[in-house]
């Protein structure tokens, strides 16, 4: 069985900013209609998830302030061929969504948020308790690399960069949340030797393509914005 350790951005950054202010700023996913799941090769070999191990930190930020914490990987597994990531799918426990920063906040606070975010207002996990993101094609990255930005460390600790340096392949896939399923395609950082795999995407979406729309109050209103990003490394 093989080993496979994800950290996380920002998987699920479920606030914003408003309008006036900005979000992360970030590399934006193209997002599309959902896309044939590519052809799993017979001859590759699949590197699960050591749940135990993984993470996923989603990160937030609306008027007032910010919000971050973890998403649980429920399950997950990875295919590699030829030394080339060839498809992979990952299961997210929506049920075990939580606030739980940036450090120095609120514990109580974060509590209320953490019932809101699992309500119908946001993600109605009592309908909708899993999340899914499985690839659809992992091609070389053509683009032009943007400038890796730094975050604001003083408000979200649990987050060090907002975009990947140098990225090396444009990664596309199918992300279901609330049983509404998207395609989108970001830039991602990925370096495969003969044991191991280090991957790292970071990227915003549009919270209303998977019906997210609780518009926040209104003096502390929500932004559309989502930040998305995961860190891989996979071993043998």
């Amino acid at each position: 069985m093989k080993k496979l350790v994800i950290y996380g951005l920002g998987l699920f950054a479920f606030s914003g900013l408003l309008s006036c202010a900005q979000a992360p700023e970030s590399d934006n996913a193209t997002t599309t209609e959902a896309q044939e799941v590519a052809t799993v090769p017979t001859e590759g070999e699949t590197w699960s998830v050591d749940i135990t191990t993984s993470q996923i930190i989603w990160v937030g930020t609306k008027v007032t302030g910010a919000h971050s914490g973890p998403l649980v990987i429920k399950s997950g597994d990875l295919m590699v061929q030829n030394g080339e990531v060839k498809g992979g799918k990952f299961v997210f426990d929506m049920t075990r969504i939580a606030a739980t920063g940036p450090a120095g906040s609120n514990e109580a606070m974060n509590a209320k948020l953490t019932d809101h975010l699992r309500s119908s207002d946001f993600f109605d996990v009592t309908n909708f308790p899993e999340a899914t993101f499985e690839i659809t094609s992992v091609t070389p990255f053509s683009g032009t690399a943007e400038p890796e930005v730094e975050s604001d460390a003083s408000k979200l600790q649990d987050v060090d960069k907002y975009r990947v340096a140098a990225p090396t392949h444009t990664v596309s896939g199918n992300l279901t949340l609330k049983n509404i399923t998207k395609n989108i395609e970001f830039p991602a950082q990925i370096n495969v030797s003969g044991t191991s795999v280090d991957a790292q995407a970071k990227f915003n979406i549009d919270r209303l393509q998977w019906d997210v729309k609780y518009p926040g109050k209104p003096d502390d209103l929500i932004r559309n914005e989502i930040h998305l990003g995961l860190s891989l490394k996979a071993s043998k």
